[in-house]
């Protein structure tokens, strides 16, 4: 994400052992700048950055799991930021993200709490400040959310991957940006990311689910009205604690990268027919 304007892309960490946010620029030859840093929370865990002003400026989003909040560091403008405006959250919170849930055209704050089990909802007031969260129940141990319009009706919906319970929760919004209680699916063990995607072609989006413990990833097909059916599983090589889709063959089907923790390699798992079949 470019930061200064220059129309080069820089880096943006979060250093969860110093509990600061690091910003490298891009001096544009492929080589960066030595980080300025920011203070953060305790332990931030994962950063968005995105326009939360509307002053057409990337904005950074921190998720500081130690302080059982989320910190806000608006841009001055030349890759310089404001210290941190913080919102408080549930308990742990882990890996934020920024979309917008209610249809004003402003980048919300969505966070699972990993104690509370709960997703925590931060409607973004349209000046670079955050309402007050709004908290939706989940499986216990959330761990993961993603954001995609799974029923087509053009708003966003959230998807949790609750560690400790085993399942994957779906909350449909409702439009204003509240949200139904969610419909639960359940997964094998330690289920860690998620990743959204048309792995049948039949263009609805369904979810792929990757586990820290068990040896596998799992594909959970949209039947259509935003309900998912049970999980096909295909084997991985040893713990897979991400994966992301992505047409790697050019062949206009999704396939699958996960990341696979203990063998210290990366498995692809090809698309190899239009009914979500895949090959590892």
């Amino acid at each position: 994400m470019d930061v200064n304007g220059d129309n080069k892309p820089d880096i943006i960490v979060a250093n969860s052992g110093s509990g600061n946010v690091g910003v490298l620029l891009n001096t544009g030859n492929g080589t960066f700048t030595n980080q300025t840093t920011y203070l953060a929370g305790s332990s931030p865990n994962s950063v968005s950055v995105v326009d939360v002003n509307g002053d057409n400026k990337p904005d950074i989003i921190v998720t500081n799991t130690g302080s059982t909040n989320v910190g806000v560091l608006l841009n001055i403008g030349n890759g310089t930021f404001n210290t941190q405006i913080i919102y408080s959250t549930g308990s742990y919170p882990q890996n934020g993200i920024a979309a917008d849930v209610n249809g004003d055209n402003k980048p919300d704050i969505i966070v699972p709490n990993y104690f509370s089990d709960t997703v925590s909802i931060l409607l973004n007031t349209g000046n670079g400040t955050f309402a007050a969260q709004t908290a939706y129940s989940t499986g216990s141990g959330p761990q993961f959310v993603t954001v995609f319009n799974i029923n087509g009706d053009n708003k966003t919906d959230i998807l949790v991957a609750n560690k400790l319970a085993n399942t994957v929760d779906v909350l449909l919004n409702t439009g204003n940006g509240t949200f139904i209680n969610q419909a639960t699916y359940p997964t094998y063990n330690n289920p860690s990311s998620l990743a959204i995607a048309d792995a049948n072609d039949d263009n609805k989006l369904d979810i792929i689910v990757a586990y820290s413990i068990s040896y596998y990833v799992g594909v959970l097909l949209n039947t259509g009205n935003g309900t998912f059916t049970n999980q096909t599983t295909y084997s991985t090589a040893s713990n897979s604690w991400s994966l992301t889709v992505s047409d790697v063959n050019g062949d206009n089907k999704s396939d699958i990268i996960v990341a696979n923790c203990d063998s210290s390699n990366v498995g692809v798992f090809l698309s190899v027919t239009q009914t979500s079949n895949f090959a590892g």
